[in-house]
């Protein structure tokens, strides 16, 4: 008979090693376990960096702040402008003649270390520089970024300030250095100490491996004075006033605000500008427009920058770019005139309306996809632009005392700065022009509560322009009152 063994008298046989594939399963364990480790020490070091750049970034715009109140950036005395020919600067004449003497109501960039660092060049007066929408295209002639240009319309069918035959001025502001002496602005090494953070040490590494790094100093007399510093970071101070209405104030002026007058009005004001056309009595009514408008409250937007290019095309930017820019080819796409300041067109704006983020479009004419995704619509997550537009002139029509037909009283420019938090790809329209479109972060965009022509209504007053600046790393706003000889100055 046929019975089954007990369980307990069966036998296995012991395994005295493991197999071969054991040996290779466990090893492929144990180098994925040792790649990922090996793959977070880079992803370590970058979010370290990264961290420690953004806590430089929010320490260094209260400082820059601070410190540019105690070496009186703030005092318009303080400010040098440039002549009328490429070279000489003098102190600013743009202060009211009465008093208390305050600024002219204008927008203002203090900026020693690009203004001290392009000598030569007119057209470092202003901000931004060029005077034409950004397009790298030598097919096609760029436009200028004038309020005549804008898409926008205030009446369905009519662009806001009208086309005028005898010009338009761009929406621009003053680009202005600062003093060390009368009427002599400071040279780029002193800008540099003034303007540009000395806290990033610099640090050489000697051929022998085994050695400890080393700083160097900045020699006088045979004496160290001063550590050396990498100097990657640097800023410069916007001031941007409130709009106001100069319909208000327009008083007993005895002359149509025509397009001429208009401009005149416009940033960027001169205050002793007179031609055929603003005469010297024109001037004074003008004046006292601007006069009675003039304050010392400012939004100060210290913009910081981080290995900042500051460059400028060699001579006058008033046309087409070309020739070599400071030994750039401005043939080539690459060229950095057009990634330095560019100033683009907004062609759609999306605000949230009482949250802090929305969506702007940016636009290129003309063109190829390459020049817009690598010059001119370039931009990056936690890249800055600055969003502005010339509020629309309030149209005196008769019937509006004091009769005065077709006048225009400029209202002034808003600038906004957003942080990009998202970026689209380069769409392009079929037409052969390209947008792209970015989601940005950022104070809210005022609204117009009134219509141009003084009539009932909303006018939604949407960006029309963006500026960028190469490097932008963070901007710190802060009001501020202008040291002015008022009875309210710090």
């Amino acid at each position: 008979m046929f019975r089954l063994p007990h369980p307990k008298m069966i036998h296995h046989r012991v395994h005295l090693g493991v197999t071969l594939i054991e040996v290779m399963m466990s090893t492929m364990v144990v180098s994925l376990g040792i790649l990922g480790l090996v793959a977070l020490i880079p992803l370590g070091t970058h979010l370290t960096e990264r961290g420690v750049r953004a806590d430089r970034i929010a320490s260094l715009g209260p400082r820059a702040f601070h410190e540019a109140r105690a070496r009186g950036v703030f005092n318009p005395n303080n400010w040098v402008t440039q002549t009328t020919t490429p070279s000489g600067e003098q102190t600013l004449a743009f202060m009211t003649e009465t008093q208390p003497a305050m600024l002219v109501r204008q927008p203002y960039l203090i900026d020693p270390t690009f203004f001290g660092g392009t000598a030569v060049h007119p057209s470092r007066r202003y901000f931004p520089y060029p005077t034409t929408f950004a397009r790298n295209d030598s097919s096609t002639t760029p436009d200028a970024y004038t309020d005549a240009n804008m898409t926008t319309t205030w009446n369905g069918s009519t662009l806001i300030n009208g086309v005028g035959s005898d010009g338009d001025k761009l929406i621009r502001m003053w680009r202005l250095g600062v003093e060390r002496s009368s009427g002599v602005g400071l040279s780029l090494a002193q800008s540099k100490f003034a303007f540009q953070s000395n806290d990033d040490l610099a640090f050489e590494r000697p051929d022998d491996g085994d050695l400890s790094s080393f700083q160097r100093f900045y020699q006088r007399g045979g004496s160290g004075v001063r550590r050396q510093a990498l100097g990657e970071y640097s800023w410069m101070v916007m001031l941007v006033p409130e709009p106001t209405e100069t319909y208000e104030c327009r008083g007993s002026l005895s002359n149509t605000v025509t397009r001429p007058y208009e401009n005149w009005l416009n940033p960027p004001i001169n205050y002793n500008h007179i031609d055929s056309t603003v005469t010297t009595a024109v001037r004074a009514d003008l004046r006292s427009i601007v006069e009675a408008k003039a304050t010392d409250e400012y939004t100060a937007h210290v913009i910081i920058m981080r290995n900042r290019l500051g460059l400028i095309p060699d001579g006058d930017t008033t046309t087409t770019p070309s020739g070599a820019v400071d030994g750039e080819d401005t043939s080539d796409p690459e060229s950095l005139e057009y990634t330095n300041e560019r100033v683009l067109r907004v062609t759609d704006f999306f605000g949230s309306g009482g949250f802090s983020t929305g969506e702007v479009t940016i636009f290129q004419e003309g063109g190829t996809l390459e020049q817009a995704e690598d010059q001119t619509l370039k931009i990056s997550n936690g890249d800055w632009i600055c969003l502005a537009r010339r509020l629309p002139s309030r149209r005196i029509f008769p019937g509006m005392p004091p009769t005065r037909t077709n006048s225009r009283y400029p209202r002034g420019d808003i600038y906004q700065w957003y942080k990009v938090v998202m970026v689209d790809d380069v769409v392009p329209d079929g037409s052969g022009n390209y947008s792209r479109r970015l989601t940005i972060n950022g104070p809210d965009w005022p609204v117009e509560e009134t219509d141009a022509d003084g009539t009932a209504g909303t006018l939604l007053s949407v960006p029309t322009h963006a500026i960028i600046v190469d490097g932008v790393v963070g901007v710190y706003s802060k009001r501020v009152r202008l040291e002015t000889q008022t009875p309210w100055s710090p």
